[in-house]
């Protein structure tokens, strides 16, 4: 029916492809090995790496030297490549499912990859968490359930003043604890300083932590 509609319209086959992948989540296939819908879009990045391929985030390796994060990222056209050399950290920008995050790869005191972050936007007015936050949250709540399994330790996202301020660790909302990896998805509270009044002004945002085991 659908080929149908688009032969009617008299579109090219390019056309016809392009429209069915704007009309379709991509098919790939779940930790555990079985085919599961995966919703993506269009401009998406590498992501989530299946149980038991030594991999944590896309082609990024646990050990991987600073050298070869660089390396991989630039192959895999990560995009926005920066390095914050004092808290040994290589960033870039990652899309999932149409979405914008940060990637962050936490590199050990030996230079080594030791874990992966996904960061959402983070801000301080005051439809943010309900807006900007709550979606990007729940979109990673959606990919990693569809891809890792929905069997985990979950709570449902809490109202702003429920999430402790200030705490590196927040608010733990969704636990994946799989056989070679912890994957964590938390919200956080936090205070920074504005540049022009001088008076600290509460922040808040969504991370996800890759960690092997």
């Amino acid at each position: 029916m659908l080929l149908l509609f688009l032969r009617s319209m008299r579109l090219s086959f390019r056309a016809s492809l392009c429209v069915l992948l704007l009309l379709f989540p991509a098919f790939a296939e779940s930790a555990s090995g079985k085919s599961v819908i995966v919703s993506s879009k269009p401009g998406d990045s590498p992501s989530f790496a299946k149980v038991g391929t030594g991999l944590i985030f896309a082609n990024l390796r646990e050990g991987d030297s600073r050298e070869e994060v660089l390396k991989k990222l630039k192959a895999a056209k990560f995009r926005e490549i920066h390095e914050e050399k004092e808290k040994r950290l290589i960033r870039c920008v990652a899309k999932l499912n149409g979405f914008r995050y940060e990637l962050g790869c936490k590199l050990g005191v030996d230079g080594k990859l030791v874990l992966c972050l996904l960061e959402g936007s983070k801000g301080w007015q005051f439809s943010f968490y309900d807006e900007t936050l709550e979606p990007q949250w729940s979109n990673l709540r959606e990919i990693l359930s569809a891809f890792y399994g929905p069997k985990r330790s979950s709570r449902p996202l809490p109202p702003l003043d429920k999430v402790p301020m200030g705490d590196p660790g927040g608010y733990v909302t969704d636990t994946w604890e799989l056989s070679d990896r912890i994957v964590l998805l938390t919200v956080q509270a936090f205070q920074v300083k504005d540049c022009c009044t001088k008076r600290m002004v509460d922040y808040s945002g969504c991370t996800l932590l890759i960690q092997p085991k």
